[in-house]
Parts: C-alpha cells; structure tokens; sequence
C-alpha cells in the first residue's frame, strides 16, 4: 500500500505535483489558488487560516468501539446535524473561503440524506476532500447504488482535490468483505484521478494487531492481487480523549518524554497538501471548533462554536492565541523549548503527541500567565440552545429588513 507521508507539498517548498499522494491535487497552483479565495474574503494577513475543517455530520453509529475516539453513541442516543446546520455551515465555510471540508461522525452513512444534502449545497462552494467510513454500506445490495449516489450529488465534484474515501477498521465489526467490495470497486470503476482511497487500521496499543492484514489475504482470495498501488495506508493505535469519560481504559506501553514528542513533531499550521491537509481544524456537531482537527484534541484547543457566533470571529479568536501563534511561527510543538526549559520537558511524559500539546498547553500557562490559549474557558451550552438563538438572531434581522 502506499505508505502514509508519500508526497507531501508545503506552501512555498517546491513545486506541487498534482494527482500524487493521500489528499492528491487537482492543480499545481493550488497554493496561489487558495491564498486568492482568502484575499476575497479579506483573510490575506490572518495568520492561522484553515486550508480544511473535519467536522461531525453525526454522532450516531451503527457501531459501538469501546475504544473509539470521537464518542459516537448508538443510533436511539446519537443526533444528526439539521437541515439548517448543514446549510449555516455552509454558508459560513464560504464565508471564509474555506478550502475543503473531511466529514466524519459517528458513521456519515446512518446519516445519509443529511450527507446528501450537505453534498448538494457544498457543490462548487467547498471540497469534499475527505469521507470517512466504516464500510457497512458495503455490501452487494447497497455498495454499487451508494456510490452512484454519491457521484450523482457531487463527489467527484471537487475544485481543488481529489476527493478520498477513507475506511475505518479496528474495533469496528463492518465484514471485511465488505471493506474489500469497497476497495474493488473504486480501484475498478474510478481512476486515482477521480477518487482516492484509504484504510485507516486502528489496533490496541498494547498488541499492535492490524486488521489490515487479514483484509488484504480476503482481497487476495476474493478479486486477485490487492491493489497496492491505488490503497493508501495509515496505521495508528487508538488513544486516549480527555473528553470521553465512557471511552474503554486504553494502556499504552512505555511513557515517552515530553521533549522527543516536540522534537519529533511536526509542523501541523504549515499549509500542506498531498500526504496531509494542513491546517486542519475539528469541528464538533455541538458546533465548538477546535485549531486541531485530532481527535483526542486538548479541550483548551477550543476557540469559539459556529453556531453561536460567525467562523470568522472563532477564526480571529484563535489567531489572537498567543500559544498557537508561538506553536506556528516556530514550525511545530518543538517551537515551545524557548518557553519551556527542556530539563523541564525531559521530566514530563505521555503517550501521544496530543498528550504531549495538552502538558504543554498548562506549563505554558504557567510560564507566561495566560489562563488558556483561547482565553477563559467557554460557557458549555446545549446544542439546540444554541441553534435556536442563532435561528431567533436571523428571525430579528429579517423583521428589521422589512
């Protein structure tokens, strides 16, 4: 499979081959393409601009992994976004010439006519660069007619990139096979042109045990040679989400310092495209946005909620962060050494890069007295409070306009 990192394209290091990597480009100018949609939206001098948001069309899953990070709850308890969210989003994605959007959940296809429509009105506004999956729409009833849908409202659609179909094995109990007739029928009926695919294989920290393998010997057996060289990889274990107080106990072997975790970090604000999207920004389906788009995020990486106030200003909130701004202008986490005394981070261990940014984020804290690096914390509101402010805040401009 191709190895995750292949063809990796930063702003103003070289040129950019287009058609080449995870998140392929359609146009070697994509750059200068981009940077002209923030000049029209009068983002030229933000420093921190997104070149994509992954956001929650849901958090309903057919699934239930113990383990999982982004705490999707069962059909009954799970909720998708409205009609009106998704058109609001919208609206303000084009608001800041927002690049490209990774939808994500939950599982997006419980939430189908929700994908749908949010396809339908991101069509010629926002790239789909990303769509993610646990394949159990994969079987041989549902896996032709679905992907008909999805080019019949617009996935191939994109301006800037290739889109990719990103499926999630792990904990998951989606069949392999139908995973494999998922694989077998993008490699067949879509060139690398058109449409990407990726398998996303998340094992227990503790043993390492892939699922990717045993997929791949079920391809094998099923159509022939597995397609190595249209499948890209990306091989991680599950981690740790301060936010998710039902997510199974997960023990990662070994601590590792906070210094070789800034050492080895690498630099997440410095627009890329081809092996990563970068920036990217996470955006909850509570509407609360967040600079990093992992999914164990620390939570004072929270800026604003989209549907209580314009992305604009969460944007703006986050570039007033002087801990972001540290953390970019010094190309990663390792930035952080002229804040914080290595002797100080040698001490300190966790086990994971976020783990790492979240210790950070406290000593920086205390080292330069900020009390968070989007200021205090944000009120925790409900999310249909939330909207029907936003929907009464819309009514009252529509009366004032006669």
């Amino acid at each position: 499979m191709i190895k995750e990192g292949t063809a990796t394209y930063v702003d103003g290091q070289g040129p950019v081959i287009p058609f080449t990597g995870k998140y392929a480009v359609k146009d070697a100018r994509v750059f200068d393409l981009i940077r002209a949609g923030w000049d029209r939206a009068g983002l030229a001098d933000a420093p921190y601009r997104p070149l994509r948001i992954e956001f929650e069309l849901t958090t309903k899953c057919n699934d239930t992994c113990p383990s999982c990070g982004m705490g999707a709850l069962s059909l009954q308890a799970g909720r998708s976004l409205t009609d009106g969210q998704l058109d609001h989003l919208v609206s303000e994605f084009e608001s800041i010439a927002l690049p490209s959007v990774a939808i994500t959940g939950g599982e997006p296809f419980v939430a189908t006519r929700a994908l749908l429509r949010f396809m339908d009105r991101a069509r010629g506004t926002v790239d789909i660069s990303k769509l993610t999956t646990n394949g159990v729409w994969g079987s041989e009833r549902r896996c032709g007619p679905t992907f008909d849908r999805l080019v019949a409202h617009g996935l191939l659609d994109n301006r800037l990139f290739v889109p990719l179909l990103m499926v999630s094995i792990g904990e998951q109990t989606t069949p392999l096979d139908r995973v494999c007739r998922i694989i077998h029928h993008v490699v067949t009926e879509f060139s690398h042109r058109e449409l990407n695919i990726a398998v996303s294989s998340l094992a227990d920290p503790a043993d390492r045990e892939h699922k990717i393998y045993p997929l791949m010997r079920l391809y094998e057996e099923t159509y022939g040679g597995f397609p190595h060289d249209r499948v890209h990889s990306t091989m991680r274990v599950y981690l740790e989400n301060e936010r998710l107080e039902d997510q199974a106990l997960i023990h990662r072997p070994g601590r590792t310092s906070v210094a070789k975790w800034m050492d080895h970090c690498y630099d997440c604000f410095a627009p890329t495209v081809g092996a990563y999207v970068l920036p990217t920004a996470l955006l909850k389906a509570s509407g609360d946005l967040y600079a990093c788009a992992a999914f164990n995020v620390p939570e004072k990486l929270r800026f604003g909620n989209i549907f209580a106030e314009p992305l604009r200003e969460v944007i703006a909130r986050t570039n007033r962060s002087s801990y972001v701004a540290t953390v970019r202008e010094g190309g990663g986490l390792k930035a952080l050494h002229r804040v914080i005394p290595r002797a100080e981070t040698e001490k300190m261990t966790c086990g994971s890069f976020c783990g790492s940014c979240s210790l950070l984020i406290d000593a920086y804290e205390q080292r330069t007295g900020e009390r968070g690096p989007g200021g205090p914390a944000l009120p925790m509101v409900n999310v249909d409070t939330l909207w029907s402010r936003l929907a009464a805040t819309r009514a009252g401009r529509d009366n004032a306009c006669g």
